[in-house]
C-alpha cells in the first residue's frame, strides 16, 4: 500500500469513528437535568404577544396587567413580546417580528392592524390559542396562560 493510500485510509477510518462516537452521544439516554436543559433551550411553549399602540386606551389599561402577568408567571416557558403599532415604522418592525415568531400571513392579516389585546400563540405550531382582552383580570389571564402552557405542543 502506498503512502497516499495509507493516509486516505487512515482519514476515512478516523472520520467513521468520529461519526460513530457522535451518533452514540446523540442516542445516549438523558438524565432529568439534561432533559430540562434541552427543553428550556428548545424555546417557549407559548408566546404572549401584546398588540400595542400608545394612543390606544385599552393598551394603556392592559399595560400594567401585561407587565404584572409577565412578572408573576416568569417561571412559565413563555416568551413575552410587545408589538408596537403606534407609528408606521413600528408597524413594519412588528410585522417582521410577527413573521420571525412564526405567525403566518393569515394571523397577521387578522390581528396586525388591531391593538389592545394579547394573543397567546403556541410556540411550536404558531397557532393562536387564545385572545386576552382588557375585560379580563390578571387572575383570569394567568389561568388562561397556565392552561395554554399545559396544552401547547
Amino acid at each position: 500500500m502506498t503512502s497516499n493510500a495509507l493516509k486516505r485510509s487512515s482519514i476515512l477510518i478516523i472520520t467513521v469513528l468520529v461519526a460513530m462516537v457522535g451518533l452514540a452521544i446523540a442516542q445516549s439516554p438523558r438524565t432529568a437535568s439534561t432533559q430540562r436543559q434541552a427543553s428550556s433551550a428548545e424555546g417557549p411553549k407559548v408566546i404572549a404577544i401584546k398588540f400595542h399602540a400608545d394612543w390606544c386606551g385599552y393598551c394603556k389599561a392592559m399595560g400594567p396587567v401585561f407587565e404584572e402577568m409577565q412578572a408573576k408567571y416568569d417561571q412559565q416557558p413563555v416568551l413575552y413580546v410587545r408589538l408596537d403599532l403606534t407609528r408606521e415604522a413600528g408597524r413594519r418592525q412588528a410585522q417582521y417580528m410577527a413573521h420571525a415568531l412564526g405567525m403566518g400571513d393569515d394571523i397577521w392579516s387578522e390581528y396586525g392592524g388591531k391593538t389592545g389585546f394579547v394573543l397567546l400563540v403556541d410556540g411550536t405550531t404558531g397557532e393562536v390559542i387564545e385572545k386576552l382582552t382588557h375585560d379580563q383580570s390578571l387572575k383570569a389571564m394567568g389561568a388562561s396562560l397556565r392552561e395554554a402552557v399545559r396544552n401547547a405542543s
